[in-house]
């Protein structure tokens, strides 16, 4: 699976907790290559980033998507869309 990312998913990215060390490798490449930022991803890669979106995003009281981490949604519906 390759994957763009917008400036705002890779902010998401660099801010999100655990990531495995092939993320936080591909997020240093990203950043360091400037757009189109290109995420290319394997069957495993793609679960575990998918997994790993989910587990940073965080809602408000009233069950929506606080605005800060509506990027993290993004990605993870991308990486759902194109599984």
């Amino acid at each position: 699976m390759r994957l763009t990312l917008t400036q705002a998913m890779l902010d998401a990215l660099d801010r999100a907790v655990d990531k495995p060390d092939w993320l936080i490798a591909e997020v240093e490449r990203m950043k360091t290559s400037g757009e189109p930022y290109e995420l290319s991803l394997g069957p495993e890669q793609s679960t575990a980033l998918e997994e790993l979106c989910a587990m940073n995003i965080r809602f408000d009281e009233t069950g929506l998507v606080r605005p800060e981490h509506q990027p993290l949604e993004d990605l993870s519906n991308l990486v759902m869309d194109n599984y």
